[in-house]
């Protein structure tokens, strides 16, 4: 069975593959029209009758992991359509992209229904934790909005110069810019012009979801809470792994969507990895 292959904005090709994607997850149209899709994101399907069948996409990334940079796969998009299921479609394109990149480290976040399929291709299952730090926030300032859609958060994304020597993903700016345009995030996007940063956060009684931190210059930890615009905080949970010098945190178990792992060769220790990079 012939596996057909994709790395740009072939149009022809991403309205078979959002077909499939539409039915299984959501309908990925609109990061398709913001022309994001490179060589460094690939498809893996099956083509049948003129349709995509089942699919496999892979996204080459550059890891940070304490403080040295590593080239890694995420994967992600794995569908397959439903009248198609129990071929061993999915089986066939994993091998062959364990096969093209058998050296390289990979990633994915899956779901309850599938964790006994892929530690048949090597997966191993790890287990995030929640960074938490005790942190009382009063500001009396005026929250300064964006539309996701806004100019700015592109600027933000693309022009960002803070990245977490202990774990994170250096070449992720158009799965952030995914995360922000699907729309769950739209309500939670402010600008502290004062510190150059755009924040996306959410408020849940005492407790602040600090899910993604954009600067265009190094700021402290300090300095962040001065100016983010909330009150009655008392405690915040980070989206990524915390790098300023001036935080205390502690590593706490939560309950995450299972993520696992293959070709790794460090121990992670307690890691969270960053929300908005996860495909």
């Amino acid at each position: 069975m012939q596996i057909s292959f994709n790395n740009r904005n072939d149009k022809e090709y991403q309205f078979m593959l959002n077909n499939l994607l539409k039915d299984i997850f959501l309908d990925f149209q609109f990061w398709y029209d913001l022309n994001l899709w490179n060589e460094i994101y690939e498809s893996y399907s099956i083509v049948e009758n003129g349709e995509i069948v089942s699919n496999i996409c892979v996204f080459k990334t550059q890891i940070l992991f304490n403080k040295k940079q590593y080239p890694a796969l995420s994967v992600g998009a794995v569908a397959t359509k439903k009248e198609y299921r129990g071929r061993g479609l999915s089986r066939l394109l994993m091998e062959h992209i364990i096969k093209k990149y058998d050296n390289v480290p990979m990633y994915l976040s899956a779901n309850d229904s599938v964790l006994d399929f892929y530690p048949k291709f090597g997966f191993k299952r790890v287990y995030e934790k929640l960074p938490v730090c005790e942190c009382v926030i009063n500001n009396d300032v005026m929250a300064n909005k964006l539309g996701y859609d806004d100019p700015k958060v592109w600027d933000y994304v693309y022009k960002r110069v803070n990245f977490s020597q202990k774990l994170d993903c250096l070449n992720s700016s158009s799965i952030n810019i995914f995360h922000i345009y699907w729309g769950y995030l739209k309500d939670y996007i402010y600008e502290l012009p004062e510190i150059d940063t755009m924040v996306i956060a959410e408020q849940k009684g005492e407790t602040l979801k600090l899910i993604g931190v954009f600067s265009m210059k190094d700021i402290s930890f300090s300095d962040l809470v001065k100016y983010l615009p909330f009150a009655n905080v008392k405690k915040i949970e980070f989206g990524f792994m915390p790098y300023w010098s001036d935080v205390n945190y502690i590593m706490k178990e939560y309950e995450k969507a299972p993520l696992f792992v293959r070709g790794l060769r460090c121990d992670l220790g307690d890691f969270k990895f960053p929300e908005l990079s996860i495909t």
